[in-house]
């Protein structure tokens, strides 16, 4: 029984330091790439009407997910070990609820009509915190003043434009990417 008691303690005392430490799975070069995807894609958006645009971009999220997604994936089947894995997976557990719920919001101001799709980019302009460098909360700062700005400005009898979602989306992809390498340089001085 103490030998239980002992390996449970354990498992907790590393399931504080994991909420403790900066999750090294976010890598700057993928989140870099995701940036430029984003503003390469606002860059050729063909002229679409709002159900199209929502469609164009929601494409485009999940191919930037999957860019950025995919060096941590490739790190948690070859390279961690059980304590890494299960890091992993609590950062997942926490990012994926804000990816689902804003799926949702899209979805749902998608069904109610091309009449409200103009607030999509604002909408669209989110930040997540956990397990990353204190740096980025001022890129998260800038993700809230540039949604908040664009659901202030948005003009309903306007096409929706992809340089409200790209331009958001890349530069705020960059900006993290940098962040993230300053964390790192802290982090091994």
């Amino acid at each position: 029984m103490r030998t239980q008691d002992a390996i449970d303690r354990l498992s907790l005392i590393h399931d504080q330091l994991a909420r403790a430490e900066v999750y090294p799975g976010f890598r700057p070069p993928a989140v870099a790439l995701v940036g430029v995807f984003g503003l390469l894609a606002a860059a050729v958006q063909p002229d679409a009407s709002a159900v199209g645009f929502v469609t164009y971009w929601l494409a485009v999220a999940a191919g930037g997910a999957a860019l950025g997604f995919a060096s941590a994936a490739r790190s948690y089947a070859r390279e961690e070990d059980e304590l890494a894995r299960r890091r992993t997976r609590r950062v997942m557990a926490q990012f994926l609820p804000a990816l689902f719920a804003g799926t949702a919001v899209t979805l749902g101001v998608w069904r109610a009509g091309p009449e409200v799709t103009y607030l999509l980019p604002g909408l669209w302009v989110i930040a997540a915190r956990p397990h990353l460098p204190a740096a980025v909360w001022a890129v998260g700062v800038g993700y809230v003043i540039a949604g908040a700005a664009l659901l202030l400005t948005a003009d309903p009898t306007a096409e929706p434009s992809g340089w409200a979602v790209g331009g958001g989306f890349g530069i705020g992809h960059l900006a993290t990417a940098v962040a993230l390498q300053a964390g790192r340089r802290d982090d091994d001085e």
